[in-house]
């Protein structure tokens, strides 16, 4: 949930009320992001669909967390119901990343492979 990174929970939690947040700056950005992804207070997390996944940016995106993820995709395919992109951090992790071959494990899965 969230439009931020500020805006996080345990995938097994719920969306936050954003009656229940003492500072009002909080409670109307919350507002604004329920709105925006049409979700309502309380709702597990469980119960909203994947339409995107991203992999990357520069701290998520070493060449260690995508090894990480490679190891988990791998043999498995992209839902045709998802956009699932993997940005690796630098230019530097996604030539050692396509000496690898873990471009090919994320293309064969169905996962867009762009660039940093």
């Amino acid at each position: 949930w969230g439009t931020n990174p500020g805006m996080v929970t345990d995938v097994t939690g719920i969306v936050p009320d954003p009656a229940t947040m003492p500072e009002e700056n909080d409670r109307k950005a919350a507002e604004r992001a329920l709105e925006y992804m049409g979700l309502k207070p309380n709702m597990p997390i469980t119960d909203i669909a994947i339409d995107r996944v991203f992999i990357g940016s520069c701290t998520n995106a070493r060449l260690s967390d995508l090894h990480a993820a490679a190891d988990i995709i791998k043999g498995r395919k992209v839902s045709p119901d998802v956009v699932a992109l993997v940005v690796p951090g630098s230019q530097s992790i996604k030539k050692q990343a396509e000496a690898e071959g873990l471009d090919k494990v994320f293309k064969e899965a169905g996962f867009e492979w762009r660039e940093s």
